[in-house]
């Protein structure tokens, strides 16, 4: 199988280095080779996300995915980001603390991930914390959960269980507006990869800002992915 042989790989609209960057992938995750063109091959990651990656960025997998990290880790050359995923070879070679791996299928609660994140810069296509977009922050800190959420904010949000609105809220529900998705935190608090603030930064809905009161105007509905450990309190 091949997969991800770089820190963070930009999935391309079309095989051009100048094309749309319309995701990432990061290391190790694994892709179907669909078809080759040039310097580029088109892919599938898991999500079932298609796009182009440059053949030097691929290579096969060294082993079956055992961990993955907690936290950025650098070797050999390598900006390994949040979420990467090593064999216990690569854990090896690469000199990977302890307190980085995290069994491949352990769960985790992404609220509690995604504090860790703020800050971190708004990136178009971007799923790696070196930068993030709305739908790749929520993907990325959900599939480390072990909980998979299609690509982009719309197919999220055609996805999730219906929640009736905020008053049947929890910790962990994903809000959406109009081609936006946050993580609800409880009490009309969310956070979520924006370009309002720049990057990952937590919004009061109920502040009556002029910011919260355009997200409101655009608000679509709350969507539920329930994982199989962490816990969901009610806001």
């Amino acid at each position: 199988m091949k997969g991800v042989a770089v820190g963070v790989a930009d999935l391309r609209a079309k095989p051009k280095f100048r094309s749309e960057r319309v995701s990432q992938l990061i290391y190790g995750e694994e892709v179907r080779v669909l078809g080759s063109e040039e310097d580029y091959y088109r892919v599938m990651g898991r999500d079932g996300y298609e796009g182009y990656i440059q053949k030097s960025l691929v290579d096969e997998l060294d082993g079956e995915r055992a961990y993955k990290l907690a936290g950025r880790h650098q070797a050999e050359g390598v900006q390994f980001p949040f979420g990467s995923y090593l064999s216990e070879k690569e854990a090896r070679r690469f000199k990977v603390p302890r307190k980085l791996l995290v069994p491949v299928h352990s769960a985790a609660d992404p609220v509690a991930l995604a504090k860790d994140f703020l800050g971190v810069p708004y990136l178009w296509g971007g799923t790696s914390d070196f930068g993030y977009d709305c739908s790749g922050f929520t993907q990325r800190l959900f599939r480390y959960s072990c909980v998979e959420l299609p690509r982009d904010a719309g197919q999220q949000r055609d996805a999730g269980g219906i929640v009736d609105g905020f008053g049947a809220a929890g910790r962990g529900d994903l809000v959406f507006f109009t081609g936006h998705v946050a993580i609800y935190l409880g009490g009309m608090k969310i956070i979520h990869a924006n370009l309002g603030h720049g990057g990952v930064s937590v919004t009061d809905l109920s502040d009556r800002s002029a910011y919260s009161r355009r997200l409101l105007g655009i608000f679509e509905g709350i969507r539920r992915f329930d994982g199989d450990d962490f816990t969901r309190g009610r806001a």
